[in-house]
């Protein structure tokens, strides 16, 4: 987690680029995001993913295939591999976010892709096993001078720039109290930076309890998500970013905390909403 610009500063940087231009990525990042990711700390849940770049061909080339028309240009992409476990997901999206962030800071492009990418030509050039799946992938790259049409109409049509307000996403003891923001202290910074995250069509599926010195985390699934894809549960994969998110913000504010489980949750919750993890002040 060794970054030398805020990470308040890295996530609210970085954009989805889904059209890149025609210079080439330099061997030295390539080096550079190889090493940063060959050395990252084993998560929460134990799960540790495999990552590699795959070069796809020159950049600036037209629309890549397997990505449905949505990326065009990009010579390189970013894909993890990861064997099934519990909550492999969560610890796929803290890790996975951990790289896009690194790379951000490098002055690269990258665009979170889960389910609208062909994973079959990228299973064969990284060797994928039996036991392993690819849950998400990025590309890499320098973006283009401008987006392509397609990619602008994609942003609109999913409201990329927007964000639900805090009172839909943090609460005070229970669901349903908004929590204030002024009453959090420096911990408004990390519950800002995890709201500024990027999720699958951006739907924010995070909620936040703050309750006797802890956040807990909670997951509002979306209809229809679950079932998406079968190479990864997307919006656990979103719940991962959001831990990315909090914990990096909060440790570079020296937030003494950590991550723990209150197994089981025994609060009633909505439907379609589960108890993920807590952070434990202190």
């Amino acid at each position: 987690m060794n970054y030398k610009i805020p990470i308040a500063d890295l996530i609210r940087r970085r954009r989805s680029w889904r059209s890149y231009g025609k210079r080439a990525l330099e061997p030295e990042k390539r080096e550079q995001l190889t090493n940063f990711f060959n050395n990252l700390e084993t998560p929460f849940w134990g799960n540790s993913p495999r990552f590699d770049l795959v070069d796809i061909g020159p950049p600036g080339k037209g629309r890549i295939p397997g990505t449905y028309g949505l990326i065009k240009g990009a010579g390189i992409f970013l894909v993890g591999a990861m064997k099934r476990g519990h909550r492999d997901m969560e610890d796929f999206g803290y890790l996975f976010e951990q790289i896009v962030l690194f790379a951000t800071e490098l002055d690269l492009a990258t665009c979170w892709i889960g389910v609208t990418v062909a994973r079959g030509p990228l299973e064969d050039k990284i060797n994928l096993l039996s036991h392993e799946t690819i849950p998400a992938v990025t590309p890499l790259g320098y973006p283009a001078k401008h987006r392509a049409l397609s990619e602008t109409a994609a942003r609109a049509s999913m409201g990329a720039a927007k964000r639900k307000p805090w009172k839909d996403l943090f609460f005070d003891g229970a669901l349903g109290v908004p929590l204030d923001q002024q009453a959090t202290g420096d911990y408004a910074i990390p519950l800002e930076m995890v709201r500024l995250g990027p999720s699958a069509t951006n739907k924010q599926p995070w909620r936040i309890i703050r309750k006797n010195g802890a956040f807990h985390f909670f997951l509002q699934r979306a209809a229809g998500y679950i079932k998406m894809t079968d190479a990864a549960d997307i919006q656990r994969i979103d719940m991962g970013i959001a831990m990315c998110h909090f914990e990096l913000a909060a440790r570079d504010l020296s937030l003494a905390g950590h991550w723990t489980e209150t197994v089981p949750w025994t609060e009633p919750l909505p439907k379609k909403c589960e108890y993920i993890v807590s952070w434990k002040e202190g």
